[in-house]
């Protein structure tokens, strides 16, 4: 099987007649009787089958997602469509652009800003039809999704509501809850008045981890999509409103030994509802192959727009004009393993018969599509699979546009930030841990890290579970010397010895640990984690009586890393320190302006009085 030969992908012809049959009408009947109220309800980490009319063959059976279950069995169900990426930025860019993330650059979550049209080479959706005369607004529900990562683009509004998200539940995304972000939608939908068309875009994150019960979540964001359409019907702008509803990725919840999502490839991550509500259309089902990117083209045609043709075989197409053709390649990536841990990069090829993961050299794995309601089984080694599969990987690397690539900038939850690698070549992406046989350490590690800052957050731990964190991480660093993040844990475990040393009156040995803590934290950022926690903890963790080196670490640093609250903020510190009372007001008049979050605030409020 020639697995990376340059490709000439074989398309098979669309199928024939003038237009795809909607009910008795087709497409092009649509352009006398276009929407006026188009509606894009993406919710966060819901799998395709967490959906009553995904799951249940009756439409009796009892379900949790009662109003979501009536959405899809009252439009255009489609049954087998998927992501091109586990992770909720690159798949709203693809959403919204009708591009795969290797073409559009953006392959992780916290990433740099997306530029103008004429930097970026390709159009957003909102900015299409904002031209076009319609209202826009977008609401969103958490931090990945901020307008600084640049999908605000052509949105007349753009609601992240970082001035009032909570911080994150355990160490996860702050967010902000449903309920308040279908009330700020439904408040801009009014003011649009009842005449202008109008384009709006909901977000919600509650089936986001973390949860007691992911069900119970998906239950509560059922409940917002029922109050978000009520709403709109006593708006008047209900009954006659195109209404697209699918979701990011899915979440794994153990399959192939995942808890959650983002590292490894799978139906569980993969899948996805797709449900197209279409005013005065009979419901039907569908189920041919369907990706995220289709979804501008196919809301495009919706308004009355023509959509740029891309030369990637795998961008979007218009769904309404004709199936896409049983035999047509889907591609999927993700660099998150890669950038977190330098773990190898996972890319996958989705075919009819199933799906080929490839994670360099001969590290090819097979998953066959799941039976309704059962488990993904665990991969299986293959050495040989369709060449059509082998030649889409190809096909997709090749197509990588690199110039678009940036940075991924933001601390917190994700972490691993700095430059964004692009494809390894094959030899070297082979020489990395393979994600699907290095799974079951990520729990391990997300679960040394929670303790490990619990403990820092109380200023310390018992001895025996400090003695315990000590062998672990030393462990961890044994198995995987190169991983930048156990480095991470190094530098807080140290931070933590260094205060139980203190604390004992042991100053010398405190000051060994804070020493050892700086050359931890360092060795992270050295080898990848440069994002501006990591850079932080480098300068200031053991910045005192050295105030002179730290700023001039965070000098050099500073401008690479971008504008931050908290590294103006540390910035302030060092130069009161030192007493240089002009050049820190320069420095909290720029936190001024970077700090959004109401802790963020109120850290920059306590420097810069």
């Amino acid at each position: 099987m020639a697995l990376r030969r340059p490709l000439l992908l074989v398309v098979a012809a669309a199928l024939a007649g003038t237009g795809f049959l909607l009910g008795g009408r087709t497409c092009r009947d649509l352009a006398g009787s276009r929407p006026r109220t188009i509606l894009l309800l993406t919710i966060d980490t819901l799998r395709r089958d967490a959906l009553g009319a995904y799951a249940n063959a009756s439409p009796d059976a009892p379900s949790s997602t009662p109003r979501m279950d009536a959405l899809a069995r009252a439009g255009l169900r489609f049954l087998d469509a998927r992501t091109p990426v586990p992770l909720t930025l690159p798949a709203h860019v693809t959403m919204l652009s009708g591009l795969p993330p290797a073409v559009t650059g953006v392959r992780l979550n916290a990433f740099d800003r997306l530029p103008g049209p004429q930097q970026r080479g390709f159009p957003l959706l909102a900015e299409r039809l904002r031209a076009e005369g319609w209202r826009t607004g977008a609401f969103v529900s958490a931090q990945p999704l901020a307008a600084s990562y640049g999908l605000d683009q052509g949105f007349e509004v753009y609601d992240d509501g970082l001035d009032t998200l909570a911080p994150g539940v355990a160490g996860g995304v702050p967010e902000r809850a449903g309920p308040e972000t279908c009330a700020r939608a439904l408040a801009f939908a009014r003011a649009a008045g009842s005449d202008a068309p109008l384009f709006l875009w909901v977000h919600l994150f509650e089936p986001h981890a973390p949860y007691l019960r992911y069900t119970d979540d998906v239950a509560a964001a059922d409940g917002v999509v029922g109050r978000l359409l009520d709403g709109l019907h006593a708006l008047g702008r209900g009954e006659d409103a195109a209404i697209l509803l699918t979701s990011d990725h899915g979440e794994m919840l153990g399959e192939l030994g995942e808890r959650t999502h983002g590292f490894l490839l799978g139906d569980g991550v993969l899948r996805v509802p797709f449900v197209l509500r279409l005013p005065g259309q009979a419901p039907a089902t569908r189920g041919d192959p369907v990706d995220l990117a289709d979804v501008a083209p196919t809301l495009a045609a919706l308004a009355g727009l023509e959509w740029p043709e891309a030369a990637s075989p795998f961008a979007g197409r218009d769904l309404l004009e004709a199936p896409a053709p049983a035999g047509r390649m889907r591609v999927a990536e993700s660099l998150y393993a890669h950038h977190l841990y330098r773990w190898a990069q996972v890319v996958a090829a989705v075919g009819p018969s199933g799906t080929l993961v490839d994670t360099g050299g001969t590290r090819l794995g097979w998953l066959e599509p799941a039976p309704p309601g059962e488990p993904q089984r665990a991969w299986r080694e293959v050495t040989t699979a369709p060449d059509e599969l082998g030649s889409a990987i190809a096909a997709y690397r090749a197509g990588e546009q690199q110039g678009r690539m940036g940075r991924s900038t933001q601390h917190g939850p994700y972490g691993g930030a700095g430059s964004v690698a692009p494809f390894l070549s094959d030899a070297d992406n082979a020489r990395l841990p393979d994600p699907y046989r290095e799974i079951l350490r990520v729990a391990i590690l997300h679960q040394l890290k929670a303790q490990l800052l619990q403990g820092r957050a109380v200023g310390g731990l018992p001895p025996r579970t400090l003695r315990e964190l000590i062998e672990q991480v030393e462990h961890q660093i044994a198995l995987d010397p190169t991983n930048p993040e156990v480095h991470f844990l190094l530098g807080l475990l140290e931070e933590i010895r260094a205060n139980h040393e203190h604390n004992a009156g042991e100053e010398a040995g405190s000051k060994a640990h804070l020493e050892a803590a700086e050359a931890a934290f360092g060795k992270a950022f050295e080898l990848g984690r440069q994002d501006p926690e990591t850079l932080a903890l480098w300068v200031g963790v053991n910045a005192k009586g050295r105030e002179r080196l730290a700023l001039q670490r965070l000098d050099a640093w500073l401008p690479r890393i971008g504008a931050d609250c908290q590294l103006y903020v540390l910035k302030a510190m060092l130069l009161l320190k030192l007493g240089q009372a002009g050049e820190a007001a320069e420095a909290c008049e720029l936190a001024r302006l970077a700090c959004r979050t109401p802790r963020q605030k109120a850290v920059m409020t306590k420097t810069c009085r």
